[in-house]
């Protein structure tokens, strides 16, 4: 089976190596994302850990506020909402 779904990552950028493993967990997924979505704080740098395909969006700082979001940037049916210290094994998706 296959079908196009999206990843959202809520983030203040800090995380790290964690970071660093949910992305690379992402990229082993046995059904890739069309693409990977990255809302982060206003303020905050941005990670310095990278797959290269992430697109990144500034939004105010919140836990309730960096998830409470209209998403406009998602453009598939399906989206895989995820914090920045998730790691999934290869076939979550």
């Amino acid at each position: 089976m296959t079908f196009d779904y999206s990843v959202v990552i809520r983030t203040l950028g800090r995380a790290g190596a964690s970071y660093q493993k949910t992305l690379d967990s992402i990229c082993s997924q046995t059904i890739r994302p069309q693409n990977i979505i990255v809302y982060i704080a206003e303020g905050y740098v941005l990670p310095k850990e990278t797959i290269g395909i992430e697109q990144y969006v500034y939004v105010p700082k919140g836990m309730v506020a960096q998830r409470a979001l209209n998403y406009d940037e998602v453009q598939t049916e399906y989206c895989l909402f995820l914090d920045d210290d998730v790691f999934l094994p290869p076939d979550a998706v």
